[in-house]
């Protein structure tokens, strides 16, 4: 009997495909690899059969029987679960209609449990499938096959080296020493084993080599949630100068740290650290680290932007940033050995940005990462969550007594009393002022001068070589700039779906109504 996907599949497919950034056929690759690995397997098999036409994929995973694969040829199922897993819904298979004349997949299910199916794309509306016998192409007790047919035998996904090389290139972490050690043997004890035409993929020892790796550790963990290398010598090993665009003849990945979750690639670049090193297009990095999978797009291809997986992807983020930059530092890629430039009244304007966005946090959850989660208690007292200032509950006439005559540190003052001697400079490290829940600086950025500033860690830094900075400075406008790149910075951070003027005009709003002694000293200054 002949079954039929009654949707408009090869718009729903192109609309799939429009949403990844590789080519069409590395995305079919790569999502073959992926639902594999989702279902348990260690070892998958490629053939390239040019003459005949076909690609094949096999896999022994968990497999599927006869119910789930009819369910397989339905575009719109899947028994995936957003944050598990990295593969999408059988997407590898269903995307290959738009390039192939069929598509076989067979499975075993376990139990003696067997299927196969044909499916073809026949227009934009029908996408006939139907069961067909099975032919014996699982080795395996458990396990799934799809075969991809072609009628055009120059088609790239019949190019031996190119199957090799795409696999490589979105999956090195499963074919690197130090990263499997330190972290995907925990993930796949049982090792991951790739071939093409009965040949096993691999790398060379040289490239196993590395002179900068990392770990990122979260919190006060002890074990790594990820680790990664870096390397500045792009032109003097091979697999790097693909990596990083220098060799000819090649598909690869732009220069930057590429980040892969399961052992896949998600992402390149510099963007996603929120560092900017100063030779950037001449490094090449990888991390592995799979708590990211928890905050990717259905797909797989980025991460996602709603309020609480923000504040998950920028906990993990600064993990990275923490990692990352001593490496940068021992490169020569980031900062310098002198403090950054810090203007006198930068440490007050600090205090007052800190206050106005701290009456956001509500509205902006985000920002509680770079406040430190600091909140606001009846008595007006300030706290901070998990380190820091620990907020004071009330404490009983008797509890209070007892702190008398034992002379603990830090008896409690009024409210009132403790607002003016915070207001007051400390001297010589005496008193107990309040630490912000983030640095503010003024700072050359030589390798990004064209760039207001940036967001590394918990560190806002105000770029004094834009033009815009010696402009203020002619103006005595420097508080007010500095107000607005915060605002335009911190834009990205708490509202990246929205536009960054509504949350500058929120930030400022805030700022504005601030009624202390340091805000009208700064405003007199504006009005000079």
């Amino acid at each position: 009997m002949q079954n039929e996907t009654r949707v408009n599949l090869k718009h729903l497919l192109e609309d799939i495909r429009d949403s990844y950034n590789a080519p069409l056929e590395e995305v079919i690759i790569t999502e073959l690899i992926a639902n594999a690995l989702d279902s348990k397997a260690t070892r998958l098999d490629f053939f390239v059969d040019e003459k005949n036409c076909f690609l094949r994929c096999v896999d022994n995973g968990v497999g599927m029987k006869r119910p789930k694969l009819r369910e397989y040829h339905n575009i719109a199922a899947s028994t995936k679960t957003r944050g598990q897993g990295i593969g999408f819904a059988g997407v590898g298979a269903k995307l290959s209609l738009l390039l192939a004349d069929k598509v076989t997949t067979e499975s075993r299910g376990g139990h003696g449990s067997r299927a196969a199916t044909e499916w073809r794309l026949t227009n934009p509306y029908r996408a006939p499938w139907k069961f067909v016998p099975f032919s014996e192409t699982i080795p395996y007790p458990k396990g799934t096959s799809v075969t991809i047919y072609f009628t055009d035998s120059q088609a790239h996904l019949l190019k031996r080296n190119f199957v090799g090389n795409t696999i490589i290139k979105h999956f090195y972490p499963l074919f690197h020493d130090y990263l499997k050690e330190e972290i995907l043997r925990y993930i796949y004890k049982k090792g991951i084993e790739m071939t093409v035409n009965g040949e096993l993929l691999s790398i060379p020892d040289s490239e196993q080599r590395i002179d900068n790796g990392f770990k990122v550790y979260l919190g006060k963990g002890r074990r790594p949630i990820g680790a990664g290398f870096l390397t500045k010598k792009v032109l003097e090993q091979g697999w790097l100068a693909r990596l990083a665009g220098k060799a000819p003849d090649e598909r690869v990945i732009a220069s930057g740290l590429s980040v892969a979750t399961y052992g896949k690639v998600i992402k390149t670049g510099w963007e996603w650290v929120g560092i900017m090193p100063k030779s950037a297009v001449e490094l090449v990095g990888v991390l592995e680290i799979p708590a990211l999978s928890e905050v990717l797009t259905t797909n797989k291809s980025d991460f996602l932007s709603d309020a609480v997986n923000l504040r998950r992807f920028y906990r993990i983020r600064k993990a990275v940033q923490q990692a990352v930059l001593p490496v940068l530092r021992s490169l020569g890629e980031y900062g310098s050995a002198e403090k950054p430039s810090t203007a006198k009244n930068i440490k007050p304007l600090t205090r007052q940005i800190e206050n106005a966005l701290q009456g956001l946090s509500s509205e902006y959850p985000e920002l509680e990462s770079l406040l430190g989660a600091k909140r606001v208690d009846k008595a007006g007292t300030m706290g901070r969550k998990g380190g820091g200032e620990e907020k004071e509950s009330p404490a009983s006439p008797k509890e209070k007594t007892k702190n008398e005559d034992i002379g603990q540190e830090g008896v409690k003052e009024s409210a009132e009393e403790k607002s003016r001697q915070d207001a007051k400079p400390k001297k010589g490290g005496e008193g107990t002022a309040k630490k912000p829940g983030f640095t503010l600086v003024l700072e050359d950025l030589a390798d990004m001068s064209d760039s207001l500033g940036r967001v590394v860690e918990d560190t806002i830094s105000v770029n004094t070589l834009h033009p815009m900075w010696r402009k203020a400075i002619a103006s005595k406008q420097e508080e007010y700039h500095i107000l607005v790149v915060v605002g335009l910075l911190l834009s990205d951070f708490a509202a990246p779906e929205h536009h960054p003027r509504d949350f500058l005009a929120k930030f400022l709003s805030s700022w504005s109504t601030l009624n202390t002694d340091e805000q009208k000293s700064v405003q007199g200054k504006l009005l000079e």
